[in-house]
């Protein structure tokens, strides 16, 4: 593993709890951002009811791993006492990953935002302040052509051009009528696209948008089922899948059901995927049960180690590497061969054993 003893300690076992990880990005091939949240226990629960404390509150990690610093100093971390966070990455107008909050917190409105990568780590300006993105939560964060873009509920949808500066395009995209800004049957929750000016998003009950750089279009779409992510294939192909792992296959007008709650029981679909990314010559899909991959059509699940299914739950790939995180750790792949960066439960063992020791046991 890639990461010392004592920066697990310091890292992920910080103060009363240790983390999972929330979100992931790779920034490039040495560089990737990690977003963590605790992980309490039934009695850490118990005593935060107790306390009227808010649990959207608890201390959120955004840990950075260097792969090219020497071992020992590869790891850094800033903690912030915020909501849930994704998490994205940019080249232009500089190298940056990008935490933003998935919702607001009472009585702000705003969502804030965390910055690291070229120059001195900071708080950016909230998104809000300004009315974009004000039609709901943070969906996705994604780089094209080397920008940073997000969307979310309501249709919204926006472009990072720079510290504190977004271009919103939600004004671009109209709301059904009388439809109010919280209403559950339109909105994205993921995106992607070829290009800036190819770009498609979804979410809500079968709410299907294409942009081509100057309108935006809504598309057929052959299932209202709640849709939660979206992949741009190497293969020209849009992949959109949704609640069950009902995923779709196709572009514009013309789409094809791969797969979904009918094969729930031989593929573990009972939960909607968290991330589709294309990968050398195919879609890899995740959720908190492990790994799928979707190669000329099929899905399966991903020949990969235990080891590596375990760590299912987020996705990002970007300059030859995929990278994958969750519950029980992180790995990633590149040139064929995964690599593990941290794994919880080995970490663990190690630390129990450490404590064996110091005790004289």
């Amino acid at each position: 593993m890639l990461i010392t003893v004592n920066e697990y300690k310091k890292y992920f076992k910080w103060h009363y709890a240790g983390f999972w990880f929330r979100d992931c990005v790779v920034r490039d091939k040495d560089i990737f951002v990690f977003v963590t949240e605790p992980s309490l226990t039934d009695e850490q629960v118990e005593e935060e009811e107790k306390n009227d404390w808010d649990p959207n509150l608890r201390t959120k990690g955004i840990i950075i791993y260097v792969r090219d610093e020497p071992l020992g100093k590869q790891w850094s971390a800033a903690f912030r006492n915020w909501n849930a966070m994704v998490i994205g990455a940019s080249q232009k107008p500089a190298s940056h990953s990008v935490s933003i909050e998935r919702t607001s917190v009472y009585p702000s409105l705003d969502l804030r935002c965390f910055v690291t990568g070229s120059g001195p780590a900071h708080e950016d300006t909230p998104l809000g302040r300004e009315g974009d993105f004000d039609r709901g939560h943070i969906g996705k964060l994604k780089s094209l052509e080397g920008y940073l873009y997000a969307c979310g509920g309501g249709r919204s949808f926006g472009k990072r051009l720079g510290d504190g500066q977004w271009q919103s395009f939600s004004q671009d995209i109209p709301l059904p009528d009388g439809s109010g800004k919280t209403a559950g049957q339109f909105g994205f929750e993921d995106f992607d696209g070829w290009s800036e000016t190819d770009i498609y998003a979804a979410g809500g009950r079968g709410d299907v948008w294409h942009y081509d750089g100057k309108k935006w279009r809504q598309l057929p779409f052959p299932s209202n089922i709640p849709l939660t992510t979206v992949c741009c294939g190497g293969d020209g192909n849009v992949y959109i899948s949704g609640y069950g792992g009902n995923t779709f296959m196709g572009g514009g007008d013309r789409w094809k059901h791969l797969s979904g709650m009918g094969l729930s029981g031989a593929l573990g679909l009972s939960l909607p995927f968290r991330d589709m990314v294309w990968y050398e010559d195919r879609v890899w899909c995740t959720n908190d049960y492990g790994l799928w991959t979707i190669h000329k059509g099929r899905m399966k699940r991903a020949d990969v180690p235990t080891t590596v299914r375990a760590c299912g739950g987020n996705l990002s790939t970007a300059d030859g590497v995929l990278l994958l995180a969750g519950l029980y750790g992180a790995v990633f792949m590149e040139n064929g061969q995964w690599n593990e960066i941290v794994i919880f439960d080995t970490m663990e063992k190690i630390l129990a054993l450490e404590e064996m020791e110091k005790n004289g046991k």
